[in-house]
């Protein structure tokens, strides 16, 4: 059974080893969240236009590099993070109150997370993005809303000043990060649309090769 939200994290490190990467590599990829779908809006442009939800990390792509060059570790310059709500299900929460769910939703997993990891909250922002899913048997594309979120390599730890931290599969990071996905979108949709959603997918336990069977992002929408 296919996810009912899709979490995916990844980082720049702070050298440069290749396109792509290092400070170069964080730039761009803060530029291109930014004026993604903006291209033509000349607003896009101002260094006060405010595409992103600022928690603290900035509102603009270059107060955003500039506060994880200043927060990073030793070996991550930047996470960046990707959340994405099945497209179905998106479609059962009312149109206009969709971009304030998905904020919402988002601020509830960053904040679980790290909670969960005996870790304070860290700044950060996102920027919400809006695809089309890949035509299948016929059916016409669905609207698919996701998130891009950027957090520093640091956070603070009880009297700590910052501490590094690092996601790592073999010690369950990605599945706790799956796991508060799952948690806080279906609670989000018993909200917005009553148990009835269940019906349609049942959230349930994750197999050990879960990124192999159906929870691939790219199953919906191409990078």
């Amino acid at each position: 059974m296919k996810a009912i939200i899709v979490t995916d994290f990844a980082y720049k490190g702070p050298k440069r080893r290749g396109r792509g990467t290092g400070p170069q590599g964080l730039r761009a990829t803060l530029r291109y969240l930014q004026y993604r779908d903006e291209r033509n809006n000349h607003l896009a442009q101002d260094h006060r236009y405010e595409r992103w939800y600022d928690r603290g990390l900035g509102h603009h792509y270059r107060d955003i590099f500039n506060a994880c060059d200043h927060l990073q570790s030793k070996h991550v310059l930047a996470w960046t993070w990707v959340l994405s709500p099945d497209p179905e299900l998106m479609q059962l929460i009312p149109e206009a109150e969709r971009r304030d769910a998905l904020a919402d939703l988002t601020d509830s997993i960053v904040e679980d997370y790290y909670e969960s990891r005996d870790l304070d909250t860290p700044e950060y922002s996102f920027v919400i993005h809006r695809a089309m899913t890949k035509p299948e048997d016929g059916l016409e594309p669905l609207e698919h809303l996701h998130v891009h979120v950027v957090l520093p390599g640091t956070t603070t730890h009880g009297i700590c000043d910052r501490v590094p931290v690092y996601n790592n599969t073999d010690k369950g990071h990605d599945r706790l990060f799956r796991e508060v996905g799952t948690k806080h979108f279906a609670e989000a949709l018993d909200h917005f649309v009553g148990p009835e959603w269940r019906v349609l997918r049942e959230p349930e336990p994750e197999p050990e090769n879960a990124l192999s069977e159906g929870y691939d992002l790219d199953d919906w929408f191409p990078r």
